[in-house]
């Protein structure tokens, strides 16, 4: 007996720990072994509607959390949902989608896990998108009706607490460790208290409570040390964070609140650091205060490692550098994480120097609070900000003007980041925060630019509200107003327009991209226009271009003189030449159109879809004409060109003579089982074709005339095996004035003579079709 029960204790000690992580091990976010499928919606909203002020970092917090989720948190791209700046409807639209998503994979899952994440404005009743709310009950409601088994909802807002009280919720103790994950219920994380303020910070580029999040769920919060972040893990050390760095700022502190309601045994695995692509690892050895920012100079993780055991942080490919401040000394170093690889970080990786730059959590001698830049997300009118525009932390030096010629001369060898409202420079200057303009003959560089910065040569910012103007190229993180360049404009995330002569790039934009030649974007919510080549990853609004359209999901029309390409359309696809998408969901005009799935129309001369109409097609009628046609384009509406002559050379008494005629038209389909019923509008040209020249000898000639025939057609058709089609229909071709001529020279056994010698030509056919696709 005591055998058995350590053989057992062995397999479980093994095997029931892999089914703890619940989102599943597949880095591409598809399923683990047991089946369990997550999915997640993510929302960002910096606009909050009237009377209220807007945020900086709601819609990049968005984006970031649903980066992370993806690389680590087990939701894959395609069950997740990014929503930035949504209506109401966007949002029920989004959760209707997940639900359709989670029915459709019952099947083959055991469980599924949702994740909702709000970033963004609110009040106390609901959350603010833009002109429109959704109250707190309501969203409670529509969320708890998404028929997964486990519901996570994280709000980044003001007053957010107040979503945990509504009907009866009360903060409860969250459910204890286990060596089983079988949970359901929900959980409910919110960044403050149902009287407070959420908080962003210029600084760090993010909302405290998302920025302590996104640190936690990549290693920071793993205190167990086994590479997974579980929601007790990560509630608590956002908890601690967020305080932490909020109890001395002018809005006052911010206390994060949780309501956790799960069924079951276990504790929710959030995120695997496993499965990252790279990692960096804090030796034990290393101590103190760990800042570590990307190559751009943007703060990624903050880490207070006090503990004399390793952490991990799953981290992307790229070039980082790192500081840690400790009490006798401050380190500084750089690295580079590859894919597949652990780098670790000792104190063998830094250099010692001279000036520790320690950011104070309190107030100093004088009084003076350092929580830089924070800004509450509230609904009132009023700001909720720490600080006003010149404020400034012990890092931080106001100059009235700075002047640099070649390399800030006057002020660098004072240590600090320099504050000011305008700054002049001939080749080159760094400046961390100016409230003015910025100007310069050659290349500037500045952290925050409010109003200008103009550049002979280039302008490189994190963030800027106001214009941005330069000879060659800009480069912004963040961006809120007008960039202009002769040449090059690229920005992570831009609210307004941004110009160039030749190129355009921008991870999202929300507003206006123009170009002379080439414009790319991830996101575009707007109008994306250029000379020759647009490409967006994503699109909502208008994409034109004179030549070239390439983009993954458009949402409205895209137009270009020769080609659009698209995975994805719902709207308009438009060119003068070729439409090319996977998915249609709407109309394609163009010369040729082109789409693996159609779920609409295809307009133009040669229409191709895997699941629309591809067919050849030939038909013997009673008046002893044989037709041959070819029909592309969706079963509701398609194309038709063909021929139809006499078929009397087949008899004896042909007289040498022939008539072509020329068909086309358009015609509609109904299908059931193997069974269709298609009702077509033809009109046929007459082409005249003879087996003899003007001078006897063999030879064949065609003359076209200007003569049409209107006709309509009904048949029905049955597919016996795949790809073969026979049918058999009826059609009436209406003879008026000179288009007799056309039916001259074919046989006619049947005419139902009209008023004023308007006549009807019926026939009955007999045929078959190839469909090709």
């Amino acid at each position: 007996m005591n055998n058995k029960k350590v053989i057992f204790a062995f397999f479980a000690a093994i095997f029931v720990p892999c089914m703890i992580f619940s989102a599943g091990s597949d880095k591409n976010g598809i399923e683990d072994s047991i089946g369990i499928i997550r999915y997640g919606i993510y929302v960002g909203s910096n606009s909050g509607g009237e009377n209220t002020q807007r945020l900086l970092y709601a819609e990049t917090d968005a984006v970031s959390f649903q980066k992370t989720m993806t690389e680590i948190g087990g939701i894959p791209a395609s069950n997740g949902i990014l929503l930035l700046d949504p209506t109401k409807s966007d949002l029920d639209d989004a959760m209707a989608s997940v639900s359709k998503m989670i029915n459709q994979n019952k099947i083959r899952s055991k469980r599924s896990e949702f994740v909702f994440y709000y970033s963004g404005h609110s009040d106390e009743n609901s959350l603010l998108l833009g002109n429109s709310s959704y109250g707190y009950s309501e969203l409670k409601a529509a969320i708890s009706n998404i028929p997964s088994d486990v519901h996570v909802v994280i709000l980044d807002s003001c007053y957010s607490g107040n979503f945990i009280r509504i009907k009866g919720g009360q903060r409860k103790k969250p459910f204890l460790m286990d060596d089983s994950s079988v949970v359901k219920g929900h959980a409910y994380l919110s960044s403050s208290s149902s009287q407070e303020f959420a908080q962003e910070s210029a600084e760090i580029g993010s909302s405290f409570f998302t920025n302590a999040l996104l640190t936690g769920l990549r290693g920071a919060a793993d205190s167990s040390g086994d590479k997974k972040i579980t929601l007790n893990e990560l509630y608590s050390y956002a908890f601690s964070e967020t305080l932490s760095k909020t109890e001395n700022s002018g809005v006052g502190p911010q206390h994060p609140n949780y309501n956790i309601t799960l069924v079951g045994s276990g504790d929710l695995v959030l995120s695997d650091i496993s499965n990252s692509d790279s990692m960096v690892l804090l030796s034990a050895d290393l101590n103190g205060q760990v800042f570590i920012r990307d190559r751009n100079g943007k703060l990624i993780s903050e880490i207070n490692k006090v503990s004399d055991v390793p952490v991990y942080l799953a981290l992307e490919k790229g070039d980082y550098s790192a500081t840690v401040i400790q009490k006798k000394a401050t380190l500084q170093g750089n690295f580079s994480i590859t894919n597949g690889k652990v780098y670790e970080l000792s104190e063998k990786s830094f250099r010692q120097i001279a000036t520790a730059s320690n950011r104070l959590r309190g107030t100093d001698n004088g009084g003076n609070s350092d929580s830089e830049g924070s800004q509450g997300r509230e609904s009132g009118s009023g700001r909720a900000n720490g600080k006003i525009a010149f404020d400034l932390s012990k890092e931080e030096k106001f100059v009235p003007i700075e002047f640099s010629f070649l390399m800030n001369e006057f002020s660098r060898n004072s240590g600090k980041r320099i504050v000011t409202p305008f700054a002049l420079s001939i080749l080159y200057s760094k400046v961390y925060r100016v409230n003015g303009a910025m100007i310069t003959v050659g290349v500037q560089q500045a952290d925050y630019v409010r109003f200008a910065q103009i550049a002979g040569i280039g302008n490189y910012t994190n963030e800027f509200n106001g214009a941005q103007i330069a000879g060659i190229y800009n480069t912004t993180q963040d961006g809120q107003g007008l960039q202009a360049a002769g040449i090059y404009n690229n920005v992570q995330d831009m609210h307004g327009v941004q110009a160039a002569g030749i190129f355009n790039n921008a991870k999202e934009l929300h507003g206006i991209q123009a170009a002379g030649i080439v414009n790319k974007a991830d996101e575009v919510k707007g109008i994306q226009g250029a000379g020759i080549v647009n490409m967006a990853g994503k699109m909502k609004g208008i994409q034109g271009s004179g030549v070239v359209n390439i983009a993954n999901d458009i949402h409205g029309i895209q137009g270009s003189g020769a080609v659009n390409i698209a995975k994805k359309t719902e709207g308009v696809q438009c060119s003068g030449g070729v439409n090319v998408a996977r998915e249609v969901h709407g109309v394609q005009l163009g010369f040729v159109n082109i789409a693996d799935q159609l779920h609409g129309l295809q307009i133009g001369l040669l229409n191709i879809s895997r699941n629309g109409v591809f067919e050849l097609g030939s038909s013997f009628t009673s008046n002893r004409n044989i037709r041959f046609t070819f029909n592309t384009g969706s079963q509701y509406l398609y194309g038709i060109l063909g021929g139809s002559v006499s078929g009397k050379f087949m008899f004896n008494d042909y007289d040498g003579k022939q008539k072509f005629n020329a068909i086309y038209g358009i015609g509609t389909r109904l299908r059931k089982g193997k069974f269709n019923l298609d009702f077509e509008v033809i009109r046929i040209a007459e082409n005249e074709s003879s087996d003899d020249d003007e001078d006897g000898d063999d030879a064949f000639s065609v003359s076209f005339t200007s003569i049409f025939v209107p006709t309509l057609r009904l048949s029905a058709g049955f597919t016996p095996v795949k790809h073969f089609n026979i049918f058999t229909g009826c059609s009436f071709s209406f003879d008026y004035g000179e288009s007799a001529d056309v039916y001259k020279n074919l046989e006619k056994n049947l005419i139902i003579y009209c008023k004023d010698d308007f006549k009807i030509f019926p026939e009955i056919d007999l045929g078959f079709r190839f469909t090709i696709n």
